[in-house]
């Protein structure tokens, strides 16, 4: 969406609004005076908010006012963002409390900041060891999301291993694994685990340009980690015979047409193709060549890096893309969002985001 539509759907980005859920209760019906919210949505972790009470302490009586009932541990938490109009807020998060914290200042009222993390957060805690047979990465993280009480938004990973090996891994870092494995992003957002490959090939869901909803922008293209061709080499136990997974440039995601990726650029530099070589357990061509393809795409996705500031927009989320224009030829393009911050404050309402990207 172009920013003359997002401003006549925000009211010309008039008056923000929030609206903060905890175990269904608002938080502003029951007159509690939140004077800053804050939701970081990220691909590599947990989601993480804070909002901060100015009334949550009684000067009289000198005591809490909903600390440790209300505002306790492991509540669930809702957010919403937007403006004006409390009916057209997005939901931005849904996770638990994990963290209270009160400043009694010299001066002034004492504050209260209740912080958390989305649901993936609970997937983190412990290890523990097990195995699966004949199973695909996919039919893992399914199961695995179910244990959870989550929904999957899980993407076929298409290749059945003899054994996939959980060792003394928590449950997502073990998911985090199997995700790369296959080139996949690996997130929790709502109520939904989310196993798929990045959707940096979708339409960007929102067009900026500088001094126009785009605050600021600040790119950088980086050679240094970059690679023209990738090769898995393992052994096939049952023919004795060496298995070589390739991928190469134009296997990479999100390939905008006219323009380079690093691998081009090192084909262009070096007169031998620079190869990363990699020897690891795999049973399959199949396999070789997925993880092949796996590790030049993360490789690839980082060679344009960049972070910027816009006005507030709900619609600039993590696994998303954006647009951005009016920065010259070179950097005018479609970039795909890692990470969003969305800030609502005394200041107003603003967006921070990082992106990547495999072409220039």
């Amino acid at each position: 969406m172009k920013i003359e539509g997002l401003e006549k759907k925000y009211q010309a980005f008039y008056a923000p609004g929030f609206q903060i859920l905890v175990e269904g209760k608002d938080l502003l019906a029951e007159k509690m005076e939140v004077t800053s919210v804050q939701v970081d949505n990220i691909l590599d972790g947990a989601d993480h908010f804070s909002f901060t009470i100015d009334n949550g302490f009684d000067l009289t009586n000198r005591e809490f006012n909903w600390l440790m009932s209300l505002l306790a541990f492991g509540k669930k938490v809702k957010i919403h963002l937007g403006y004006t109009d409390i009916k057209k807020l997005e939901l931005m998060h849904f996770g638990l409390i994990t963290s209270v914290s009160v400043d009694f200042p010299s001066g002034g009222v004492p504050q209260i900041t209740v912080s958390g993390f989305d649901f993936s957060h609970c997937m983190m805690q412990g290890r523990q060891s097990r195995s699966w047979d004949s199973k695909k990465d996919s039919q893992v993280a399914r199961e695995i999301a179910s244990e959870h009480n989550l929904k999957s938004d899980v993407q076929d990973s298409q290749v059945i291993h003899p054994r996939v090996e959980q060792t003394q891994e928590s449950n997502y870092h073990f998911l985090k694994r199997l995700a790369d494995r296959n080139g996949f992003e690996l997130y929790v957002f709502n109520d939904t685990l989310f196993f798929k490959e990045p959707s940096c090939n979708e339409s960007a869901a929102v067009t900026l340009e500088w001094g126009k909803g785009l605050i600021s922008f600040s790119p950088d293209v980086n050679l240094a980690k970059q690679i023209a061709a990738v090769e898995v080499r393992g052994w096939d136990m049952k023919s004795k015979k060496e298995i070589v997974g390739k991928a190469k440039k134009g296997d990479e995601l999100g390939r905008d047409s006219g323009r380079r990726s690093g691998a081009d650029v090192m084909a262009s530099i070096y007169k031998e193709d620079t190869v990363l070589r990699i020897r690891q357990p795999v049973y399959s061509q199949q396999e070789a060549d997925r993880q092949a393809k796996a590790i030049l795409r993360k490789r690839s996705e980082i060679f344009v890096k960049g972070s910027g500031q816009s006005v507030g927009i709900p619609e600039i989320r993590a696994d998303t893309n954006i647009e951005l224009l009016g920065l010259g030829k070179v950097f005018s393009k479609t970039y795909y969002i890692e990470k969003a911050t969305h800030t609502i404050n005394a200041s107003g309402y603003k967006t921070a985001f990082n992106v990547k990207d495999t072409t220039i």
